[in-house]
């Protein structure tokens, strides 16, 4: 059948059968393209096995907004890198280390956790001395951002991860 390697949208387009298209005349089943849903009516994702990681870099910019307790409950990493010294991180970021704490306290398990910070921040040092015993109880140990590296003439904060 030479409509064989076209995707969804084609095939339907050429009026052939796709699986789990709706019929002519059919109400159309979940959400459809162009059709505005209104932001309270969205559903939250469906509940989902974590996935683990050996490092994740925690989401940054307008994303870093997203990452709540449900990010650190859902990816589960031994080394979380926090980058990115702008204004709009700075902002959530106190909100994205507390997600991080709940977020572990959900795991149930004595998995060390490692949290790598790029640049140094006043909200991550207040937050590192206001939950420091908490980060113990949980396993989450916080690098300093103050190690510095010369290569090739050029000197740069570093940090080294071994798995």
């Amino acid at each position: 059948m030479p409509s064989e390697g076209l995707g969804w949208d084609a095939r339907h387009a050429l009026g052939q059968r796709v699986p789990g298209a709706a019929r002519a005349g059919a109400a159309p089943r979940g959400p459809q393209r162009g059709v505005p849903v209104p932001a309270g009516s969205r559903a939250a994702a469906p509940p989902g096995p974590p996935v683990y990681v050996d490092l994740a870099y925690v989401p940054g910019s307008w994303s870093a907004r997203t990452v709540d307790e449900e990010f650190f409950r859902r990816v589960r990493s031994l080394c979380y890198v926090v980058s990115g010294d702008d204004h709009l991180k700075e902002g959530v970021m106190r909100s994205i280390l507390d997600a991080l704490l709940a977020g572990k306290h959900q795991w149930g398990t004595d998995i060390q956790v490692t949290l790598i910070p790029t640049f140094d921040s006043l909200v991550m040092h207040e937050w590192y001395q206001e939950t420091h015993e908490r980060q113990q109880e949980l396993g989450i140990t916080v690098l300093g951002s103050n190690s510095t590296v010369a290569m090739q003439d050029e000197t740069f904060p570093a940090c080294k991860v071994e798995f």
